[in-house]
Parts: C-alpha cells; sequence; structure tokens
C-alpha cells in the first residue's frame, strides 16, 4: 500500500485517530511499531489518510505537526480536529496556552468558552493555531479542517454567522464542518446552511451513526468542489441514548459490510460531483476502526488484502447481502 501513485485516487478511508489508547493495546501494532513514529509510520503503510484528534484538546506545536508530515510519505493527508474552543466547546482552562492564561484569570469552574475570551485575544489565538498546522499545507500533507460542532448548538442566524467568519479566517485551509443537532437539517433551515457551506467551498460532514430525536440523519449532500466527508461514529444506539456514557462505550460498533455498503449510491455520486471522498471512521474502540476501514477498502474497490474477496467492490458492485 506504501507509495504516492494511489494517493490520486477518488476515495481516500482512514480512521480518526492512529494513537488511540485502545487500539495501541489491541494488538493491531506489531513489530516495532512501540513508539509514536513508528506507529504512524506502520498505520500509513495501510492507509493513505488520518484524522488528528489530539488538536481538539490544545493548540499543537508546531514541531511537532512538521515530525508528523516528515513520517509519512508524499500524498499522504492529515485531516486536523479544529480546537475545541473554537468549535464552541466549553475547554479546560489549561488547554489556553500559557500567554494566554497570563492575561485571563482562571474561572471557577475551571471550564472556558469562546465567549469568555476577550475580543482582542481572538485573532491571536486564531493565527497560533492556524500558524502550528500550516506546516502540513506547506508540505502538501493536508486534508481538511474538521469544525465539529456539539449538540448544543442549534441553527441559528449567529451560528450561521460564526461559520462564515471560520471560512475568512482559516482561508486558505478546506473547512469540512458537522454538525450534532438536527435543527440544522430541518426541512426550514436545511437550504440556509447549505447554501452557506456551498459559498464558502465547505464540505458538510455526513455521518454514519445511531438514529435519534436530536442527530441529524444519514444525509450527504456534496457541498464543497475539493471533497465530501464521512465520519463512521458507529451505530450503539443504547449507548448514545445514556446521559453520560463512556466513550469507549458510545463508539465499541464494528460495521458490517452491508452497513458499509449503504453508503455506496452517496460514494458514488460523491466521485461525480467532488475531487476526493473521505471515508473516516471513529468507531475507535480497539480496532475496530481500523479494521472496518481495511474492509470499506476493500468494499469500494480501493485495495483488498489477500483471502478478502472483491465481490463488495463500488465499481461495479453486486447486490448480494451481507453475510453476516
Amino acid at each position: 500500500m506504501e507509495g504516492g501513485d494511489r494517493m490520486n485516487g477518488k476515495i481516500r478511508i482512514g480512521t480518526c485517530s492512529w494513537s488511540d489508547r485502545s487500539l495501541m493495546g489491541s494488538g493491531w501494532y506489531r513489530g516495532d511499531a512501540t513508539t509514536p513514529a513508528t506507529r504512524l509510520r506502520q498505520y500509513a503503510r495501510h492507509f493513505d489518510t488520518v484524522e488528528v484528534d489530539s488538536t481538539f484538546y490544545a493548540v499543537p506545536d508546531q514541531s511537532q505537526v512538521y515530525h508528523w508530515a516528515a513520517r509519512t510519505y508524499a500524498g499522504f493527508l492529515f485531516n486536523v480536529k479544529a480546537w475545541g474552543l473554537f468549535t464552541l466547546h466549553s475547554m479546560r482552562y489549561e488547554t489556553l496556552p500559557r500567554w494566554a492564561r497570563d492575561h485571563i484569570p482562571r474561572p471557577e469552574s475551571g471550564q472556558i468558552d469562546y465567549r469568555g475570551l476577550p475580543k482582542e485575544m481572538r485573532p491571536h489565538l486564531w493565527r497560533e493555531f492556524t500558524s502550528a498546522i500550516e506546516p502540513l499545507r506547506q508540505m502538501d500533507r493536508m486534508g481538511y479542517l474538521l469544525f465539529q460542532l456539539p449538540p448544543k448548538v442549534e441553527f441559528s442566524p449567529p451560528a450561521l454567522r460564526y461559520l462564515e467568519r471560520v471560512s475568512d479566517i482559516v482561508r486558505p485551509f478546506r473547512i469540512a464542518v458537522e454538525v450534532r443537532n438536527r435543527t440544522w437539517m430541518t426541512a426550514e433551515n436545511r437550504e440556509s446552511f447549505l447554501s452557506l457551506l456551498r459559498a464558502g467551498n465547505m464540505a458538510y460532514v455526513a455521518v454514519d451513526e445511531p438514529e435519534l430525536d436530536w442527530t441529524v440523519g444519514r444525509d450527504a449532500p456534496v457541498t464543497a468542489s475539493w471533497g465530501m466527508v464521512v465520519r463512521f461514529h458507529g451505530r450503539n444506539k443504547e449507548a448514545w441514548m445514556k446521559r453520560q456514557p463512556l466513550v469507549a462505550e458510545r463508539f465499541r460498533y464494528l460495521y458490517s459490510d452491508g452497513e458499509m455498503l449503504e453508503w455506496r449510491t452517496s460514494v458514488q455520486e460523491g466521485t461525480a460531483l467532488a475531487e476526493t471522498v473521505f471515508l473516516m471512521f471513529n468507531n475507535c474502540y480497539r480496532d475496530f476502526a481500523v479494521r472496518n476501514a481495511l474492509r470499506m477498502q476493500c468494499l469500494m474497490g480501493v485495495s483488498c488484502r489477500a483471502g478478502e474477496g472483491v465481490q463488495g467492490e463500488l465499481f461495479p458492485i453486486d447486490e448480494r447481502q451481507d453475510e453476516g
């Protein structure tokens, strides 16, 4: 799988972490893959893209970002999750850079959100974050910058204006937006939201997750010329319905071939309308995500390992049912 030629394909498949503690304890990494560097190199032998989750929790060090790029072959793409403060999450005060903490007293709650930042400080924090990930863009290793809004953020004119400002602030990074509240995709609001994304060439992130009262469903409109993004969170409905489920419990779900093949029509449409389709597995429980991502490579006709067979290839594809 290693090499640059395969990177020009229309479909890229990967996982939403390569260093998840559960994955490292699953035995998937073998041989000398005992350090962050060797694990990333081994991951890149199987996949051509990955999502970086650690950037949600804090601004990364630029030298660390450079090393990510240096440890992978030309054409490998990193998709970066935007810092939680920028996606309207409430974050621990300690995630602020030290210089920012020198100017902002620690709240009693120990939490801070974007509205709690002094307005004059916000541009500096944006520049620090985008400068930190700039090596990926300069080295042609940058896929998309993911803005995943929390479930509490409903569709509203202020929320639309915020996304519009984000589009201007982080240009020329490619933006993918994942909303997690059903109000964004109601009949009344859907077109206003999607029109904003199209105007900014931002990708709507389609999601595979349990069908609940508040989730957005499996709609997959293509809103950006550069790409379409689908994130697979698992369908563990019972865990998602709990008030505060453990992260491992929520993502403990292994997709069947039949469930993954439900996306074949959307993927076909995506390859016709966008430059690249990203299929990213976030069911990060032990090796579930990598197993499903490897199998999806086969089902989509990207690559098949020995013994996997090709009966599920997307181009063309047959109609046989999943065998369990």
